[in-house]
Parts: C-alpha cells; sequence; structure tokens
C-alpha cells in the first residue's frame, strides 16, 4: 500500500473517529437539553394550566357577591317577592319582564356561560337559558343551602363548569323552606358559571401544550408524546390531562444529526484534501529518490538528488556515499576474485606442466648417456626422443596459451542485450546437417518472450557456444546423433533462464559438484577450462550457473541472469554535497 493510499486512509479514518465520537457525544447532550427543555414546557404549561382554572375559578368567586349584596335587579326581585309573600305567580309582570333581560345582559358583561336568579324554592326566575325561565330546580335551591361565595366544579350535559353562587334574604319575611322544611328568611340567589373547555384551548395555545379533562381526548403517551395529569387541590373533582408532540424534539435531533453528518462529510474532505497535499510533498520526493537509486542500482552512474525535507536529502547523501563504498569493495572484491581464479588456474598449469616435463628431462638426459657412450643406439633413439620432446613442448604451448586466453579475459561491457537474437544467431552456426560437414548436429531453441538484458554480448555469446560445443561433443564421444535443445523463458520480473540440454551421456554425479573448476573435465579430450570461464562470466554478470541431469538423459545447464545486470555500479557516482546534505545538480 503507497503511502498516499496509508496518509489517506488514516486521516479519513481520524476524522471519521473523531466525527462519530464528538458527534455521538454532542447528539447525546442535545437530546438531554431538548427532552429536560420539553419536560420542562411540558409542568410550566400543567402549572400554568393550573393558576389559570384557579384564577378563572377566584375571578367568579369575586364577581358574584357583590351583584347579591348591591345589584339593583337583585334588590327589585326580592322587595317583589316580599310583597308577593314569596309567591312567584304573584309578582308584577314588569318584573319578570324586565328579569329576563337583566340576568343574560349581567351575565354578558361578566363574560359568564351561565347565570340564574333562582328563588330559595329553586324557581326560576331569570337565566340565560330561555328554556329554563319559570322551571322548579331542586339541585338549585339545594346549593343555594350551601356555604356561598366557595367555587366547584359541576356537569351540565356534556360540558363541566366551575361554578358560584351568592344569595340575599329578606329580613322581614318567613317562609317555610322547600329544601330544611322549617321557616327561614325569604331567600333569592344568583348562580353563575365558566365552562372548563375553554380555560383549557386557551391555555393549550399559550403554552402549545394540548389540554383536555378526557384522556381520550388526547394522544396516548408513547414515543411521539409526553403526557402528564393534573388534579387541582383548590376545585375538587376537576383532573387535567396534558400531552406534548415530540415531533419537535424529533425535528430538532434531526436537524443536529444533519449538522453532524455536513461537518463529518466537511472533515472527511478536508481529510482527504489534505491527505493528499501531503502524499504530493511527501511521497513524490520520496518516489522520485527510490526511482534515482533504481536507476544508480541498475549500472547508471549519477548521484541521487534528495528533494523535499532534510531527512530526505540527508538520505540522498548517505546512499551516494554507500554506493561508491559498495563501488569501490566490489572491485576490491572483482580483482580479489580474479586473482584468486589466476592463482588456482596458474597452480593448474604448473602442476600440467609438471607431466610434460618428465618426459622430456627424460629423453634428453637418455640420449646424453647414449651420446657419451657412442652407443650406436644413439641415432635410433634420437628420432624418438626428439619426436617426444616436440609433442610435450606442443603440450606445455597449448595449455599456455588456454592460460592467458583465461588472464586476460576483458571486463564486460554492459548494453541492452536480445538474448532470442544472440542465442538464434550461435544455434544456426552449430545446427549443421550430415549433407554439409558429414557430422549432423542438431539445435533446436525454445524461446518465449524476454526482456532485453543488460549485459556482454560478446561475452554471453562465448558462454553459449562453450555450452552448445560441449554438449555436441559429449553426445558424438558417446556415440549418440548430438541433439542440443536452448530454452529461454522469464523466471520473474527480474530474472531470465536460460537451459542447455544435450542428449549426451551426462554428467558423473562424481565430479559434478567441482565441474566448474578449471581443469576438471569428464571428455576424452579438452583442457577444463571452458566451464570456468562460463562461471567468471556469468558470476560478472550477476548470474549463476548449476549443472543437473536432463529429463530424458544427457546434461542440462541451467544459467540464470539479472535483466537490469549486476547489482552494483562499475564506476561509483562521485558527488560534491555539503555537509547540510544538498546534492549538486546532476
Amino acid at each position: 500500500m503507497s503511502l498516499a493510499v496509508r496518509l489517506l486512509l488514516g486521516l479519513a479514518f481520524i476524522a471519521l473517529f473523531v466525527t462519530a465520537v464528538v458527534g455521538l457525544s454532542a447528539r447525546e447532550v442535545s437530546r438531554q437539553e431538548v427532552e429536560r427543555g420539553f419536560r420542562h414546557r411540558i409542568g410550566a404549561a400543567v402549572r400554568g394550566a393550573q393558576g389559570e382554572i384557579i384564577y378563572e375559578a377566584g375571578a367568579v368567586t369575586q364577581l358574584l357577591p357583590p351583584l347579591c349584596k348591591h345589584d339593583t335587579f337583585v334588590d327589585r326581585t326580592l322587595v317583589d317577592l316580599e310583597g308577593a309573600q314569596g309567591k312567584v305567580g304573584e309578582l308584577p309582570l314588569d318584573t319578570v319582564s324586565s328579569l329576563q333581560t337583566m340576568v343574560p345582559a349581567q351575565a354578558k358583561a361578566l363574560r359568564l356561560d351561565r347565570l340564574q336568579l333562582v328563588t330559595g324554592d329553586g324557581i326560576i326566575l331569570g337565566t340565560t337559558h330561555k328554556k329554563q325561565l319559570g322551571d322548579l330546580d331542586p339541585a338549585m335551591a339545594t346549593r343555594l343551602h350551601e356555604k356561598a361565595g366557595r367555587a366547584r366544579v359541576v356537569r351540565y350535559g356534556d360540558e363541566t363548569h366551575i361554578e358560584i353562587h351568592c344569595t340575599r334574604s329578606s329580613p322581614v319575611v318567613t317562609k317555610k323552606s322547600s329544601v330544611t322544611g322549617k321557616p327561614e328568611a325569604l331567600m333569592v340567589g344568583l348562580v353563575a358559571s365558566r365552562r372548563v373547555k375553554p380555560i383549557l384551548e386557551r391555555i393549550s395555545r399559550a403554552y402549545g401544550v394540548m389540554l383536555a379533562l378526557d384522556p381520550a381526548d388526547l394522544p396516548a403517551a408513547g414515543p411521539g408524546f409526553i403526557t402528564e395529569q393534573l388534579t387541582i387541590e383548590e376545585l375538587p373533582g376537576l383532573t387535567v390531562h396534558a400531552a406534548v408532540s415530540r415531533q419537535p424534539l424529533f425535528d430538532a435531533l434531526a436537524q443536529i444529526d444533519s449538522s453532524m453528518l455536513l461537518s463529518g462529510a466537511i472533515g472527511i474532505l478536508l481529510s482527504v484534501a489534505l491527505a493528499v497535499l501531503l502524499a504530493r510533498g511527501l511521497s513524490r520526493p520520496i518516489v522520485e529518490l527510490a526511482r534515482q537509486t533504481r536507476a544508480v542500482v541498475h549500472g547508471e552512474p549519477r548521484p541521487v538528488k534528495g528533494r523535499g525535507a532534510r531527512e530526505l536529502r540527508q538520505l540522498a547523501q548517505t546512499f551516494n556515499r554507500t554506493i561508491e563504498e559498495l563501488t569501490a569493495m566490489r572491485k576490491r572484491l572483482a580483482r580479489t576474485e580474479r586473482i584468486a581464479a589466476r592463482r588456482e588456474v596458474a597452480r593448474q598449469v604448473a602442476h600440467e606442466i609438471k607431466n610434460p616435463l618428465s618426459p622430456i628431462r627424460a629423453s634428453i638426459e637418455n640420449l646424453r648417456r647414449l651420446r657419451d657412450r657412442q652407443s650406436p643406439q644413439f641415432e635410433t633413439y634420437f628420432d624418438e626422443a626428439t619426436k617426444t620432446v616436440l609433442e610435450e613442448v606442443h603440450r606445455i604451448k597449448t595449455i599456455v596459451s588456454e592460460f592467458t586466453k583465461f588472464a586476460r579475459m576483458p571486463p564486460p561491457r554492459f548494453a541492452r542485450v536480445d538474448l532470442e537474437d544472440m542465442i538464434r544467431s550461435v544455434a544456426s552456426i552449430h545446427d549443421t546437417p550430415a549433407a554439409d560437414t558429414g557430422q549432423a548436429a542438431s539445435v533446436v531453441v525454445e524461446v518465449e518472450p524476454v526482456a532485453a538484458v543488460m549485459a556482454d554480448r560478446d561475452q554471453l555469446v562465448q558462454v553459449v557456444t562453450n555450452l552448445v560445443q560441449n554438449g555436441i561433443e559429449a553426445a558424438r564421444d558417446d556415440g549418440t546423433t548430438p541433439k542440443v535443445t536452448i530454452r529461454l523463458y522469464p523466471m520473474s520480473a527480474r530474472d531470465v533462464c536460460l537451459e542447455v540440454d544435450d542428449n549426451g551421456p551426462g554428467i558423473d554425479p562424481a565430479v559434478r559438484q567441482r565441474i566448474f573448476e578449471p581443469y576438471v573435465t569428464t571428455k576424452k579430450t579438452g583442457n577444463g577450462l571452458g566451464l570456468a570461464i562460463v562461471q567468471t562470466i556469468l558470476h560478472e554478470h550477476g548470474g549463476e550457473i548449476m549443472a543437473g541431469e536432463a529429463p530424458g538423459g544427457g546434461a542440462r545447464l541451467i544459467l540464470t541472469l539479472p535483466v537490469d545486470g549486476p547489482p552494483l555500479l562499475e564506476k561509483a557516482p562521485h558527488s560534491s554535497a555539503d555537509t547540510q546534505g544538498e546534492l549538486p545538480p546532476s
């Protein structure tokens, strides 16, 4: 995963985490505050309703007593009843007519829903409801005999009222009461009331709370509503039910959620933008530095330049110094390996030269001895001895020539080489029908597409030629028509593989581990330096060679080559960077 992607994911995760933690905490706090506000609101509404109802009851209580004491139509009615000795049927017609007008007018002036003028026996003399005029209402008579000036809750049909009454008694006329059955002063009274429902509706509009006397008129308690019940002690029998919708709470929470989501989205976008900027500022110099280092490792002798942060410049400077040291070490190691290889070959050459020196010396010593003796065999032995000396000298010359060839092998000159073209060129030279040379040899090439490799073409030609010739000679020595198969295929994106199979007798397992040492060979002819030279060339190219058995019999040589050549430079990239990590322009 690239640095840019990691920065992007990391900052996005931080933004999401912070938004989630802070957002959920803020949402919960906001929800609690809004819930508390709603609870306070319904409590205030219920308390307001209680106060309003008590106020209405008190207002009615304060309005009615002055009427009984001082109002003229009450005084006149009582006087007329005194004159009629309490008989309603003997009241003057103008009194009865005026009461039918005065009582409704007075009720309207005092904002009363009901107002009735009633005698002590319960006969209705004046009322806001004309259908009841002149009726006898025992319940009214009973109320007039109760304590006056105290509000109470009553029902008229389906309506609940707050009711209060007051009375006025005659000091001169007495009459037997229809309620108590005892003589008592002649009495008239006013019974007034106001409906509770309009009061609750007014309070509901003022506080935004639904109020009702019957809980069936309100929504059921649940997730959508908060409900409470209010009992007014000042008005026994009056219970008010309240409900507040939670929808404003839900709307407030939805608005909070939208704000949180918007903030989170903005945070993520800012994080992405910041990650992109950081990635450009951090990953680009790193990617460029990596590209330069790959170029240097693959053979381009140019110092890398670190851009951006001070640490990257210091890294580039350190890399340049390291490459210089590694290049010098590689050169020293190459020289050491060449010297060691030459010493080994020289030791082998010395050993090989000793063998022909012995017969040369013996031949010369015999000639000298025969000559000193004036032996007649001198002439006869002379031809044989000189022939032996010349053969052994030729043998020494061949050994020295091969050693010189090995010792003078130049270092590789690297360039991009098309391996397929090079292999087919070598194969075409050694693929000879019997009709051409009398000695048939078949060389088959099997190639898969591979990249051009960084190598010395001439030295690779020498490698492939040596292996093909070894295979052909091994098969001919075994009495078999030579067939050599060359396979080329990619091992990975960085390496290619070359296999050379023959149909000869194969490699003796006893010498397989030493087959690449100088002067180790399994052929009837040869000096044993060919595979040693092949191994040296491959090592200088950064490759390897292994010996094994082909599936159908015979030998198999497996070569691996890096596409970009040896991993270290032949020439160090010289840098004059100062101690601050600044690198010179390339």
